[in-house]
């Protein structure tokens, strides 16, 4: 929690000492995302799950071509599976999800190669507030405990493209590439799509 607050108070005096320059506002978008396990998927019946991207941003202008842009986003993330998941007893369910709720604070630069059109990149930290197991399966409780020691921090990758398409407003299409593991001792890794719409609301 102490790493949360320390971030967000960061975040808060970079815009505090942000110039003409300086453009604030809100960002909400839709999220595709998956786990990936080493070199391969973790099974065959794995599927993406869908959730949500909800927060603020905080982009700075550089010049003509360049942007600096800083973001806070509650990001709704997991996979979904009709596969068969195993407990400590061996019995086996289907039908099992996993639901991974972050904090995100990307940090990017923007590259404006046409006026309108942008590709951007940058390092992302991620703290995980909560990682869940969900299934059919009656004995879950005893299942949660393989689950519950989740990694609360995550490093990630991003990149993505975006346009300008007026009236203050840009779409995005986001690809994160995780390099933690989201559970300990194991090779699982966030993998998420990100789509999503900002309005510039506040310009300093």
């Amino acid at each position: 929690m102490k790493k949360i607050i320390l971030t967000i108070a960061l975040f808060i005096s970079l815009i505090s000492v942000a110039s003409a320059q300086f453009t604030i506002g809100p960002k909400v978008g839709l999220n595709i995302s998956k786990e990936h396990y080493g070199n391969e998927l973790i099974d065959d019946d794995i599927d993406f799950k869908r959730g949500f991207n909800i927060g603020i941003f905080g982009k700075y202008y550089l010049s003509d071509m360049f942007d600096i842009q800083a973001e806070l986003l509650y990001s709704q993330q997991g996979y979904k599976s009709d596969g068969i998941l195993a407990d400590y007893a061996g019995s086996f369910t289907q039908n099992y999800k996993i639901t991974s709720h972050y904090l995100n604070i990307p940090l990017v630069i923007k590259y404006y190669p046409f006026k309108l059109i942008y590709i951007e990149a940058g390092p992302q930290i991620g703290f995980c507030l909560d990682y869940k197991l969900s299934s059919n399966y009656s004995g879950i409780d005893e299942l949660w405990d393989r689950y519950k020691d989740y990694n609360s921090v995550d490093f990630s990758l991003v990149g993505g493209i975006g346009i300008d398409i007026g009236y203050g407003l840009n779409v995005s299409a986001r690809y994160n590439h995780g390099l933690t593991h989201t559970l300990p001792n194991t090779d699982f890794k966030n993998r998420v799509l990100q789509f999503s719409l900002t309005y510039n609301l506040w310009e300093f």
